[in-house]
C-alpha cells in the first residue's frame, strides 16, 4: 500500500514537471507540450491551447501538428506557414495516392513510366517540406 502511494506521488511529481517543460509528452490519447495539447481525431490532428481552452487549429499530419504546438508554446506563432506546408504536404500525398493506384491499374506501359516519374517527383516533395517542418520541431 505505501510503495503504491509513492509511486503516485512520484508520478505526479515527474507529470507536473512535464508540464512545465517544452518536453513533448503523451498522457492518455493526446500529446502535451506545455499547456498546447495535440489529439488525433478522424480528420487529422487538433491542437488545443489548455490556457484559454480553445481550438488552436486542425491539421492533417501529425509533424505539422507537433511544430505547431511546439512552437506555440515557446511563444512562437508558426501557425499560418505551418498550415501552408500541410497543404503541400496534403497534395502531394494526394498525387502520391493517386499515381500509386493508377500504376497499379494500367496496362499501357508509356503511362506506366510516367506515372512512376511523377509518383517519384509527389514523394520527393513531400520530404523535402517535411524537412523543413522538421527543422521547427527541432530547433
Amino acid at each position: 500500500m505505501t510503495a503504491e502511494n509513492l509511486l503516485h506521488d512520484l508520478e505526479e511529481i515527474v507529470n507536473k514537471g512535464l508540464e512545465d517543460s517544452a518536453i513533448p509528452h503523451q498522457r492518455g490519447n493526446s500529446i502535451r507540450i506545455k499547456h498546447i495539447v495535440v489529439r488525433k481525431s478522424p480528420k487529422g490532428y487538433l491542437i488545443y491551447d489548455a490556457k484559454e481552452n480553445k481550438q488552436v487549429v486542425r491539421t492533417y499530419f501529425k509533424t505539422t501538428a507537433i511544430a505547431i504546438a511546439k512552437n506555440l508554446a515557446q511563444g512562437v506563432d508558426i501557425t499560418k506557414t505551418a498550415i501552408e506546408f500541410d497543404d503541400i504536404m496534403l497534395k502531394h500525398y494526394n498525387d502520391a495516392f493517386f499515381y500509386r493506384n493508377s500504376i497499379r491499374n494500367t496496362t499501357d506501359a508509356s503511362k506506366r513510366e510516367i506515372r512512376e516519374t511523377r509518383l517519384d517527383v509527389a514523394i520527393q516533395e513531400s520530404r523535402r517540406v517535411r524537412s523543413l517542418l522538421d527543422r521547427y520541431i527541432f530547433c
